[in-house]
């Protein structure tokens, strides 16, 4: 092995080592937002989940209607808000920072 091949591989092996490190503290400052990301998942799979089986909600709304349908309007306009809430942000988000202001003041 030359000389340079031995540099390299010394500090290939000693940027292995720092990686190793870096993985380690990075998993021991991730453990403080552990549950939030746990949550987040199981968020998602229900997400998923309902995405799957869309007569489940679709059922629940039937059933909400009936029973107490001021309720349903409460949360249709609850729900509406947001939705539209969620459009602005999201023109604001690929429009560019600037432009934020300028959705929420319509």
């Amino acid at each position: 092995m030359t000389p340079r091949q031995q540099r390299l591989w010394m500090r290939r092996q000693e940027l292995l080592l720092q990686s190793s490190e870096l993985r380690q503290r990075l998993q021991r400052h991730a453990e403080g937002i552990a549950p939030l990301l746990r949550g987040a998942d199981r968020a998602w799979t229900a997400g998923i989940w309902l995405r799957e089986h869309p007569l489940v909600p679709a059922a629940a709304l039937v059933l909400l209607s009936w029973r107490r349908p001021r309720t349903l309007l409460r949360w249709g306009r609850r729900g509406w808000a947001g939705w539209q809430l969620f459009r602005r942000v999201r023109a604001a988000w690929g429009g560019g920072a600037s432009s934020l202001g300028a959705q929420f003041l319509r």
